[in-house]
């Protein structure tokens, strides 16, 4: 896929960039992990996409060292990216915002409180924790934090009520005759928008299903216990009303969007 291209290039800048924050900052304080979210964190990305990405610290980190050394790391990876084109997020979910450059103990915090209290702003926080892919550092940081997300959010119950109401916010682009529902106004006006009422319906889906089919990492769901690809394809074509809903090729993609968590040879361990 071209957006995996595009993202597998953006990996490699992201690394190197902490490579050169380490040379001008010297070693790292404490052990951390450069994270990846949204469509980069998906490998989603497109030529136009803003950057997203955070930080976790290890627990061990003072507070001089996080407002100073990771803020400058964060300063130098995020005004790099900038320059290699990918602009800043305009909703300031970047390692810079100092909400998003946390250590372990604090993000553990946030998806108790997101997962616990499914409000619409918790959720589409929580949503960033499925998007997250480790880029650089130590994994480790994040193992533990990604079994809790999804242990939480699949035994809650509640939690899963919301995800799905708010998956079914984003139709698919289709009007009453079948044919494709384009945007009626504005300065947009006319062509599709393959982002919002494209991906983001399926991302949204693939998220659901795959909460309620947990399966270890790099396993085949049917091996782990989870549901059928053919039978989750088939139900959200008919959730969807849409019989060209992708197949179980592209189905397990978004099915892995939470549970595969590829990373990078820039010192992980």
């Amino acid at each position: 896929m071209v957006t995996r291209l595009i993202a597998d290039i953006a990996d490699p800048v992201i690394r190197r960039l902490l490579m050169l924050a380490e040379e001008t900052l010297g070693p790292a304080p404490v052990p951390y992990l450069w994270l990846a979210c949204g469509s980069q964190g998906r490998q989603e990305k497109t030529g136009v996409s803003d950057q997203g990405n955070c930080l976790i610290l290890n627990d061990a980190v003072t507070d001089a060292d996080h407002d100073g050394y990771f803020a400058q790391m964060a300063k130098i990876v995020c005004d790099g990216l900038d320059a290699c084109g990918y602009v800043y997020c305009p909703g300031d979910m970047m390692a810079t915002n100092p909400m998003w450059c946390q250590p372990l103990v604090k993000w553990r915090g946030y998806v108790n409180g997101w997962v616990n209290k499914p409000v619409p702003e918790a959720q589409m926080l929580a949503s960033v924790m499925f998007d997250l892919r480790p880029i650089g550092g130590h994994i480790g940081l994040f193992d533990d934090l990604q079994d809790q997300t999804l242990t939480m959010a699949y035994k809650n119950s509640l939690f899963v009520a919301h995800m799905v109401s708010n998956s079914l916010k984003h139709t698919l682009p289709l009007g009453l005759l079948r044919g494709f529902a384009t945007i009626r106004s504005g300065e947009h006006k006319n062509p599709l928008d393959r982002k919002h009422i494209g991906v983001v319906p399926v991302v949204d889906r693939g998220r659901v299903y795959a909460l309620q089919a947990p399966f270890e990492q790099g396993e085949h769901p049917r091996s782990a216990g989870g549901r059928d690809p053919r039978r989750c394809a088939a139900e959200i074509r008919r959730s969807t009303r849409c019989r060209s809903a992708p197949m179980p090729s592209r189905l397990t993609c978004a099915w892995w969007i939470p549970c595969s968590w590829a990373v990078g040879p820039h010192q992980a361990s």
